[in-house]
């Protein structure tokens, strides 16, 4: 384990290298990118929960664990299965362990700049809000480089290769999404239609 952390450590700061490592020899850890992926979903509540007020735009009673749930963990999961589904239209070479260890990994920068962001929001003024929302892009931008080095790396795709790859990911989430809400909807329309017809039958009873 002390191996796979400090590969995970060295890959953050060496994305290319360390993603190379994943590729080629075997490296990166799932118990790593599950505790990272909950980690993710952690930062999240903790993000719309302890924020400094001034900083803060949930309102804390309507905060659903459910749905920071949904959006966090929900995402990255949709973003797996989409990539993997495109590479294996694109003949991207990158296997399944290899597209999960990218996309939790990638996830660390997000998580430690947004616990800074949460810590320094509680004892920041507004004039420092410049400050504290450049910090939280900058999280932002460098879990996205990892990303994009992390595809670049396990697909073996070129430059336009990767960038086409990660588009086409985007939009398979899109028509996920699309596809999940439709459903979501039919369900309704059956629920209320079966409701409607079981009533009518116990009312005619």
């Amino acid at each position: 384990m002390k191996e796979h952390l400090k590969h995970c450590k060295y890959t953050v700061f060496h994305p290319i290298a360390g993603f190379e490592e994943v590729k080629w020899n075997g490296k990166g850890s799932n118990v790593i990118s599950f505790v990272v992926l909950f980690l993710f979903f952690l930062i999240n509540v903790l993000s719309a929960q302890l924020t400094g007020f001034s900083f803060n735009t949930n309102n804390p009673d309507k905060i659903s664990m459910i749905s920071i749930f949904a959006v966090s963990v929900g995402g990255v999961l949709l973003w797996f299965i989409s990539n993997w589904a495109v590479s294996s239209l694109m003949d991207g070479e990158g296997k399944i362990r290899q597209i999960w260890v990218v996309t939790c990994y990638s996830l660390i920068p997000y998580i430690v700049f947004t616990a800074l962001f949460i810590i320094a929001s509680n004892f920041a003024s507004l004039e420092m809000a410049t400050f504290l929302y450049l910090l939280q892009a900058f999280g932002i931008a460098w879990s996205c480089l990892m990303m994009f080095f992390g595809m670049y790396q396990i697909h073996q795709l070129d430059f336009k290769g990767t960038v086409g790859n990660i588009l086409l990911t985007i939009f398979g989430i899109a028509v996920m999404l699309f596809l999940m809400m439709m459903l979501y909807s039919l369900f309704q329309q059956v629920y209320a239609f079966a409701y409607t017809l079981f009533s009518e039958i116990m009312f005619r009873m």
